[in-house]
């Protein structure tokens, strides 16, 4: 034993005069302990860096049967960094213990490090929202086959559910009160392991059938303007949303003025259309169909298209209408002036005719007065 003890310290005192050290292993994921549940891809990743050449990576563990070498060369160092991916397509209770990865040269063993892999067994329930049938509360609830859990948290969509208010964590249980279809979705019970810094997740899911929002009644467009649909759905697990105009599969074509998009993370469920056309008025109708429930949900808008020139007719007509009142009324005082002037002159020939009658009428009386004239 002494004897490869000196060997081992002469072989050191060698590699250090030559500037070589002998690198330590990484392995990823760095926990030491990691969690699976049944049925899970694992993939543990072994890298190491090697002034030395012909050296290798080997894992070793209950059930080693897929590893992936490679080797790749700093070009400033000149350094060999070796990689060795296992990979456990589906893990079970065989794939559970403790898998080592040893840097080799030789089959002398340079370094070594491990990781121990536990399968974890949950006992959950989850809930169903059922709109003819509402509840007081939900219950969602999650155990796992592990002793020394310090602590569980519950959270949705990366949050913690601070509400308490609206939701009650105790005993491994989350209770929601007064659910609805809108709290459906994926609810993580988050399970912090005692003297580690990982964590485990539970997954249990909070199902509801699909639900369309309602459209607005009608929507009103005028030509070349950009039409955009949101088609608001509702349930878990997602739907899948399919757009139909006047009963007929909408044809969506790359590059085409109609595109899809996704909404709220359903796909295809923002329809847009630029520089509408009179064509693309009709009646269209949004469906979620879930497979899950085997049940759709759908609802309609009537999309109406007016001539860009629309707003113009309503202001040329009471332009005509002002221009053919003015024209009349301009007849009429022409012709009312008009006779208004024949009546001066008819009026100035009786005062005319008057005045004669009176001079006349004068000039006898004159000459019957004088009878020497």
């Amino acid at each position: 034993m002494a004897l490869y003890l000196e060997l081992f310290v002469v072989l050191l005192g060698l590699s250090l005069i030559h500037g070589e050290t002998v690198n330590s292993i990484v392995i990823y994921p760095k926990e030491e302990t990691l969690l699976y549940r049944n049925g899970t891809m694992v993939v543990l990743s072994c890298q190491v860096r090697s002034k030395e050449n012909g050296t290798e990576l080997k894992w070793e563990g209950p059930v080693v049967t897929s590893t992936i070498n490679s080797l790749n060369v700093d070009p400033e160092t000149k350094d060999e960094l070796l990689t060795n991916n296992l990979t456990i397509t589906s893990f079970k209770s065989v794939n559970s213990g403790v898998y080592t990865c040893k840097h080799v040269n030789r089959n002398a063993v340079l370094s070594q490090a491990s990781r121990i892999l536990k399968l974890v067994t949950e006992t959950k329930e989850g809930f169903t929202f059922n709109e003819a049938n509402k509840t007081e509360s939900a219950n969602l609830s999650c155990n796992i086959n592990l002793p020394n859990v310090k602590n569980v948290t519950w959270i949705k969509n990366n949050i913690d559910l601070s509400d308490k208010s609206h939701y009650i964590e105790e005993n491994n249980t989350l209770t929601i009160k007064s659910p609805e279809r809108k709290h459906a979705g994926t609810y993580i019970a988050r399970f912090f392991i005692e003297g580690s810094s990982d964590h485990y997740d539970c997954e249990v899911d909070f199902t509801a059938p699909p639900h369309v929002d309602d459209f607005e009644k009608a929507k009103n467009l005028i030509q070349d303007d950009n039409m955009e649909l949101q088609c608001k759905v509702q349930g878990f697990p997602h739907a899948v949303v399919t757009w139909y105009k006047d009963d007929i599969e909408l044809n969506v074509t790359e590059g085409g003025r109609v595109t899809l998009m996704p909404l709220n993370g359903y796909k295809n469920a923002h329809l847009k259309i630029k520089s509408v056309e009179f064509s693309d008025a009709g009646e269209y109708e949004c469906k979620a169909y879930s497979a899950y429930f085997d049940v759709s949900s759908s609802k309609k808008v009537t999309v109406r298209v007016k001539d860009k020139l629309a707003a113009l007719w309503p202001f040329l007509g009471i332009v005509g209408e002002v221009i053919i009142l003015c024209t009349i009324i301009f007849i009429y005082e022409k012709r009312r002036n008009k006779r208004a002037e024949q009546e001066e002159i008819n009026a100035q020939e009786a005062d005319d005719a008057i005045s004669d009658k009176k001079d006349g009428l004068r000039h006898r009386n004159t000459t019957s007065n004088n009878p020497t004239a």
